[in-house]
């Protein structure tokens, strides 16, 4: 389409079929070729010989979206452009959201002139594109004589701009989306899991590599839109989810479980949760299996190391223990440094078989089933251990003190031995590293959500920089004065597993100097 030098002499019917070419920009969604049609539509509508469009986004200038008049490489077309905009006629544009003439390129100083331009320009004609008082891009159009462009032009091309605005935005959300699917598809392919999304109805709709090499699928078209139930056929580990799917047991928006599959050997730990739309109705699913095989076969080494460990120790251990007798019972009546000898052979092989029964214990405690079978008044079991620890307190003058505040308490539903247990490490442990003369406290309450258990102590206590590991297994804190204290480092852990598995969490607080405090929860929702 080519107008006439002088717009003010186009016939009415001209300026509108400039605006029916503009309208028909709206159906494009490709940016680059939006903003290219745009530039040659508006040059060739005031018969500008020059264009350059610089498009902007929420962060600033988008780099990725620049047309120059000039061929320039990317580190002087972001001198260029910076410069134009910080200085020249387009930065001016920007701040004032108007468009702009300038009649004489000579005399106005808002035309901005770089070294070794050779360009002829005489007169400059620029625009804003503005979308919600942001400006999304703005063109300048240029022409080698003086006073080409008048008012007339700048009313016309601010009309088409107000018009192209629409175009280039939507073409920029469109591009936008385009980046951000791109952008999660290369994420969702990079998960290591394997995942799947569905619908209410459990219809396919999206799945990654990582579920395609589960399936012993290439092709990803191949699942999309299937059935649930197909995929249930392929793989029996998908059997749970089809169950969540279409008969729940509870409603519920996330659901955690293990799976195995029985052809591929491979463990899961599989976590689904739902994904709602507009109105936050349930829409979907999307499921996540986590690979656990490794660990699971870790797991079960570590467990086959410790019976056999256990099993191939003991024996030696019962024929030290054994022999010690034997030797002890020969010897002369009378002093002899040897009995000194025995004694620490049955002291040594003491602690090497409580060391066992202790890792055998967490062992046992952290695989197998609780068996939570009658509610227990945990009043009870305080009262008990207290007074199961009132002696060995006493051997070093300790004072016991207990606060309790259990009234009316509720019966929970948890595994007495194993409390108790736990309960007497801690105090046993307070014992342990409080000196001769010190004080303990055990306190214990409840409210409506938590049963509280603390032991207090005014013993040696524990450096800040090693708290954070006494629940270790095998790691004792490192203090002064505690050398000849006995112990492996695995009761603490072992309080730590016993706690866990009853869901609730223990914890500690120290000051070297000043004493402990040691300390669990346990949830009062367990109760019946």
């Amino acid at each position: 389409m080519n107008y006439r030098n002088d717009i003010d002499q186009q016939p009415a019917h001209e300026d509108l079929q400039l605006l029916a070419e503009v309208s028909q920009l709206l159906t494009l969604l490709d940016l680059d070729r939006v903003i290219h049609q745009v530039i040659e539509l508006m040059k060739d509508a005031v018969g500008a010989t020059r264009a350059s469009l610089f498009l902007q986004h929420e962060q600033g200038i988008d780099w990725d979206h620049i047309i120059t008049t000039r061929d320039l490489d990317p580190e002087e077309s972001f001198q260029v452009v910076q410069s134009v905009l910080d200085k020249g006629l387009a930065g001016w544009v920007v701040r004032n959201r108007q468009g702009a003439i300038i009649f004489d390129t000579a005399t106005d100083e808002r035309w901005h002139v770089f070294p070794n331009d050779t360009r002829q320009v005489g007169s400059v004609l620029c625009v804003p594109f503005i979308n919600n008082d942001d400006v999304v891009a703005v063109l300048t159009l240029e022409h080698p004589d003086t006073h080409r462009f008048d008012e007339r032009h700048l009313r016309m091309m601010t009309i088409v701009a107000n018009q192209v605005t629409v175009v280039v935005r939507n073409a920029q959300l469109f591009n936008q989306v385009q980046e951000e699917g791109r952008r999660f598809q290369a994420v969702l392919q990079s998960i290591p899991d394997v995942l799947f999304v569905m619908d209410n109805d459990g219809t396919v709709l999206l799945v990654n590599d990582a579920a395609l090499r589960f399936l012993g699928i290439d092709d990803t078209e191949v699942l999309i839109n299937r059935p649930l139930a197909d995929l249930v056929e392929i793989e029996q580990a998908l059997a749970p989810v089809y169950d969540i799917v279409h008969d729940p047991l509870e409603v519920s928006d996330r659901w955690d479980f293990e799976a195995h599959s029985a052809t591929r050997e491979l463990d899961f730990v599989v976590t689904m949760s739902t994904w709602h739309d507009q109105n936050r109705k349930t829409a979907g699913y999307v499921v996540i299996m986590h690979d656990v095989t490794t660990l699971r076969t870790l797991h079960r080494f570590k467990s086959d190391m410790l019976k056999m460990a256990s099993h191939d120790l003991r024996s030696p251990l019962g024929l030290i223990t054994g022999y010690s007798d034997m030797i002890e019972l020969d010897l002369p009546p009378g002093e002899t440094p040897i009995r000194d000898y025995l004694a620490a052979i049955r002291r040594a092989t003491d602690r090497m078989s409580n060391l066992l029964d202790d890792l055998l214990r967490v062992e046992k405690i952290r695989s197998s089933p609780l068996e939570l079978v009658e509610q227990i008044n945990l009043g009870d079991i305080v009262y008990t251990v207290i007074s199961n620890m009132e002696p060995a307190a006493s051997q070093k003058q300790q004072t016991l003190e207990a606060a309790i505040e259990l009234d009316n308490l509720p019966g929970i539903m948890v595994d007495p031995v194993l409390i108790r247990q736990a309960m007497e490490n801690l105090v046993s442990n307070a014992i342990k590293y409080t000196p001769e003369g010190g004080h303990i406290i055990v306190k214990a309450s409840y409210d409506a959500e938590r049963f509280s258990f603390v032991v207090e102590d005014n013993g040696i206590g524990i450096p800040a920089n090693q708290i954070e590991r006494v629940f270790d297994p095998f790691y004792r804190a490192k203090q002064a004065g505690t050398e000849d204290t006995p112990g492996q480092g695995v009761g603490l852990n072992l309080v730590k597993t016993i706690i866990e598995r009853h869901k609730g969490e223990i914890w500690v607080e120290s000051e070297v100097g000043v004493g402990s405090r040691f300390g669990f929860w346990l949830p009062m929702s367990s109760r019946s």
